[in-house]
């Protein structure tokens, strides 16, 4: 069997801002329902012989507590996706647009015949994830996204498609190009965290730099050790700050080109003695990369659980595409001014 199955979210969304200006007869927005079906007709295309499923944003409860539980302790400032978090009237017209409209949309969809599903204590990627492990020795799979923390997924009968890129990533060639396993790249991005979804990493460790590391050591728990390895005798010779005012002067230390060389440093964490021996110059200078991960390291497994996928969710449902109703779908179109979908409709169904 052929899979191909959709995160709902990501789709849509990019949808809404790649064609925000579009509104039908009444002046509701309509550019997430003509960009989803509009892929949607692409993707009948380019895979004829798949089944179709979308899988929509539910809330990740493990997410949430896990990162709760880091504030609490001090290793992050804020919780899981709470940057995201705002007013109504402050979002993004884009993004109140998805919100406003995906009921609507879920039910445009139903109606080309097209299974969907949301499970509410979990995102899409964790249902992508589960379907993948029960089906993926024995069927097809393509996943449709954009979003770079699939590639955890990659597998022989697991594939990828991108289409803003009009890409496909296989898993032989991508760890080819990369030199790690996709398994790994979750420590890549424990070690740099993620802005977008409010993970934090290590200060100062992007991308290149986390690939790298992986890369010599295979793991962010290999990665860490040999910086304790190599620099866990300057912590014996210059042991951490206690003092308030030590402290205080560390963490307001700042450089011409960043407002605190410390960010986010609190007086719990260690090997604040080395960096106040390197800032008197005491001691010769580390990388910082280094210093940032022996200071920050705390954070990195919570930052690895978080980027995490869950594979283990029961009673998924099987995935069973069911009959169409083409007046009802017209009807949607009309209604959304999609003329131009609608001589192409049995390409959706």
């Amino acid at each position: 069997m052929k899979y191909l199955i959709i995160d709902g979210n990501n789709l849509a969304i990019r949808s809404a801002f790649a064609n925000g200006e579009l509104q039908n007869r009444d002046g509701i927005p309509t550019g997430v329902h003509y960009g989803v079906f509009q892929s949607l007709r692409n993707l009948g295309e380019r895979f004829p012989d798949y089944q179709f499923l979308i899988v929509w944003d539910g809330k990740s409860v493990r997410r949430i507590s896990e990162a709760n539980i880091g504030v609490t302790k001090g290793l992050i400032r804020s919780g899981y996706k709470a940057n995201r978090l705002c007013k109504p009237e402050e979002q993004r017209r884009e993004l109140k647009d998805f919100y406003d409209q995906a009921p609507y949309l879920k039910k445009g969809i139903h109606q080309a015949g097209i299974p969907q599903i949301r499970i509410h204590k979990f995102e899409a990627d964790d249902v992508v994830s589960a379907y993948c492990k029960l089906l993926r020795d024995d069927n097809e799979i393509v996943l449709v996204t954009s979003d770079k923390d699939y590639f955890q997924l990659l597998h022989p009968n697991v594939r990828i498609w991108d289409g803003m890129k009009n890409k496909m990533t296989v898993e032989n060639e991508w760890t080819k190009e990369t030199n790690i396993s996709p398994s790994q790249f979750i420590d890549v991005g424990a070690l740099m965290g993620d802005t977008t979804d409010n993970i934090f990493g290590l200060p100062s460790w992007g991308e290149k730099t986390s690939l790298k590391a992986i890369q010599k050591s295979g793991s962010y728990q290999a990665v860490l050790k040999e910086l304790h390895d190599q620099y866990d005798n300057l912590r014996v010779t210059n042991p951490d700050i206690t003092d308030e005012n030590e402290f205080k002067r560390l963490s307001e230390m700042k450089t011409p080109k960043e407002k605190f060389k410390y960010p986010e440093i609190n007086i719990n964490m260690p090997f604040t003695g080395v960096a106040m021996a390197i800032e008197d110059k005491k001691i010769k200078a580390i990388p910082k990369t280094a210093l940032m991960a022996l200071i920050f390291e705390e954070r990195v497994p919570l930052a690895y659980s978080l980027k995490k996928m869950d594979d283990d969710i029961d009673g998924l449902p099987e995935i069973k595409g069911f009959a169409p109703n083409r007046n009802r779908l017209l009807e949607y179109f009309d209604y959304y001014d999609m003329e131009s979908l609608k001589d192409e409709i049995d390409q959706l169904i």
